[in-house]
Parts: structure tokens; C-alpha cells; sequence
């Protein structure tokens, strides 16, 4: 179901193996494999912080951390060689 937020839980499903979705206090930094054409092929990167906040328990109500809605923060206007590289420019992008 495709409610128009994103979340953890939607990014990682979106993720391929070549790229990575983790947790960072109250973000989430995402790399994807791209391939853009004309050469441009590479890991993007992104950071992401919650903009609501996980409901502990059970029941309708509850949600979890993978489940609550994230915001864009930044992401970067050049492709990576790795997911490792991507995601170090996504720490220092944390702030």
C-alpha cells in the first residue's frame, strides 16, 4: 500500500542488494544503485530524519520505528563508486 509517505520500511524494500538503508539516532541514511545513462552509474545518497515518532506497543495505534514517516533532508548530487562511500558523504550530512 502506497499511501504517499516513505518510511524505513519502504525504503529498504526499494533497495537492491548493491545498496543500503540503516538507522542513525533519528535518521535514516539510504544508498541505491543507479544507472543514469551516458556513463552516470553509481550509488546515490540520501538522509532522511523522522518526522513522527515511533508509538511503542500494541494495537492500532502502535508503530514502529520502520514504520514512521521519514523527511528528506538532503541527498547528493553525485553518484558514489560504493554504498560505503555514499553513505560516509550521508554521515557527514547528519548535522
Amino acid at each position: 500500500m502506497n499511501n504517499g509517505k516513505t518510511t524505513m520500511e519502504q525504503l529498504q524494500m526499494a533497495t537492491d542488494s548493491y545498496g543500503t538503508v540503516i538507522t542513525y539516532g533519528d535518521f535514516v541514511l539510504a544508498s541505491a544503485y543507479r544507472h543514469l545513462g551516458k556513463g552516470w552509474i553509481g550509488n546515490d545518497a540520501r538522509v532522511y530524519k523522522l518526522a513522527e515518532q515511533p508509538i511503542g506497543g500494541w494495537g492500532p495505534d502502535a508503530r514502529s520505528f520502520i514504520e514512521c514517516e521519514l523527511t528528506l533532508v538532503t541527498e547528493a548530487d553525485e553518484l558514489f563508486e560504493d554504498a560505503g562511500h555514499a553513505i560516509a558523504w550521508a554521515l557527514a550530512h547528519t548535522n
